[in-house]
């Protein structure tokens, strides 16, 4: 019984995704993830988006996407904007900047916090500073011992000594922490980007010899049938005595 022969897409892929059902693809699942503030869309969402998309094909003509076949193409197209990104060169990628515009960088202030952390402001209240005329109560209460000059400055060294550690200072030590906070974490990012353009790297050479595997084996199963359909040898005649 003959079966009927299924058309594949190239790479094994079953959903051809052309350029105007990719780009509904983008408007659709763009206008729900900035709708949830950039978040994760639910199934309920990713339905919706098939939906839209399935309409602009042709009146639904064409196969329908499902679901799972719209979540599986924002994924790609997100690592093809990874790797265009990284790329010196300006990207000639059509979607490029309408990626960018979803998942790169952007002038919203609450993305840029999550990037890199954000130094808070610390007001520490300076002592009071102001010298009082000697035999004031002010210089009474920090205590001047006999024989010592309770002038304006020795009152300030007093104070100072008392505080131990200046706002000033306190400030410089908190943001300088924060700054090598930052600058570890925006390391670690970089580590993160490059290990994931090199798995992605790798994975591209491992399907490449998977296919040059799979054509060697084809080709050898050829040589073996065409072997199989030659005789071994020449059929005899009989002959009439």
């Amino acid at each position: 019984m003959h079966r009927p022969t299924r058309t594949r897409a190239p790479g094994g892929r079953d959903d051809c995704w052309s350029e105007g059902a990719t780009s509904t693809l983008i408007t659709a699942w763009g206008d729900r993830y900035l709708q949830l503030n950039r978040g994760n869309l639910r199934q309920n969402d990713w339905k919706e988006v098939a939906e839209a998309v399935n309409t602009g094909l042709n009146g639904g003509v064409k196969a329908s996407k499902t679901d799972v076949q719209c979540k599986n193409r924002i994924d790609t197209l997100k690592k093809k904007y990874k790797l265009e990104k990284s790329k010196p060169s300006p990207s000639t990628w059509p979607f490029y900047h309408r990626l960018h515009s979803l998942v790169g960088s952007s002038p919203d202030s609450a993305v840029s916090t999550k990037r890199k952390p954000s130094i808070p402001t610390l007001t520490v209240k300076s002592p009071d500073l102001k010298p009082k005329p000697p035999g004031g109560s002010t210089e009474s209460s920090i205590g001047c011992e006999d024989g010592e000059d309770c002038n304006g400055d020795s009152v300030r060294k007093r104070r100072m000594e008392a505080v131990g550690l200046s706002g000033g200072a306190a400030c410089r030590e908190l943001a300088g922490a924060i700054l090598k906070f930052g600058e570890l974490y925006e390391r670690m990012e970089n580590l993160k980007q490059e290990q994931m353009m090199e798995l992605e790297k790798q994975r591209m050479e491992f399907t490449k010899e998977l296919e040059f595997q799979r054509l060697n084996m084809f080709k050898d199963a050829q040589v073996e049938l065409e072997k199989m359909k030659r005789p071994k040898y020449a059929p005899c005649r009989g002959k009439k005595l």
